[in-house]
């Protein structure tokens, strides 16, 4: 019997099965294959574009109250009405079949447990939510980089971060106006520079 030490050799071995025969696929190919799945996942970042559009408008005409509550559970919002996008535009976000994607997944889920420290600071310190998660936000987007390939990614996370790091901290009164048009702003961008990546560099 052939021992292998290697425990990851196994697993992969185990993964990469398909009818008996082993699919030899690197690391390269399994983003390639991520990238053209589900094109960087740009409809994410286009709902949130929206999301957080609407977030800028809502001071106007809702009491503030309302508005921080909004902003508490109102993000859980991106993720359906980006998948809603990615199925208008023909783009498969679900790319189950590939160990990346598995991982893209559980680089996001943990922004599930952001929520009780949003309720702490909305219960003691509402002026400064947008901040908080601006900068928590914006950070979640970081191993994008590298799972995607893209500099897009390195973009927004600066731009988020940097954007609830200023308008957040420093200009608290206008905060609840300024961050999200500010977010709503970059995550356009990052959207334009994605489909930039994908013309410029299609797999």
């Amino acid at each position: 019997m052939v021992k292998i030490d290697n425990y990851w050799y196994i697993i992969g071995c185990i993964y990469f099965m398909k009818g008996g025969a082993l699919m030899d696929k690197t690391l390269e190919d399994l983003q390639r294959e991520m990238i053209v799945e589900v094109k960087k996942g740009f409809p994410i970042l286009l709902s949130g574009a929206v999301v957080f559009l609407l977030f800028t408008l809502m001071p106007l005409v809702l009491p503030i109250e309302v508005v921080r509550l909004i902003w508490i559970f109102g993000l859980g919002a991106i993720f359906p009405i980006g998948f809603f996008i990615s199925k208008i535009l023909g783009v498969n976000l679900n790319a189950t079949g590939n160990p990346l994607g598995t991982l893209g997944g559980i680089v996001a889920a943990p922004q599930a447990f952001y929520i009780p420290v949003f309720i702490i600071v909305y219960m003691n310190i509402p002026e400064f939510l947008p901040f908080t998660i601006g900068l928590l936000a914006g950070a979640h987007f970081l191993p994008y980089i590298w799972i995607y390939k893209s500099k897009a990614y390195l973009f927004v996370t600066l731009g988020v971060c940097f954007s609830a790091l200023i308008l957040g901290g420093f200009f608290v009164d206008q905060a609840y106006t300024l961050v999200p048009l500010a977010i709503s702003i970059v995550y356009g961008m990052g959207v334009l520079l994605i489909l930039r990546e994908l013309k410029v560099n299609p797999i």
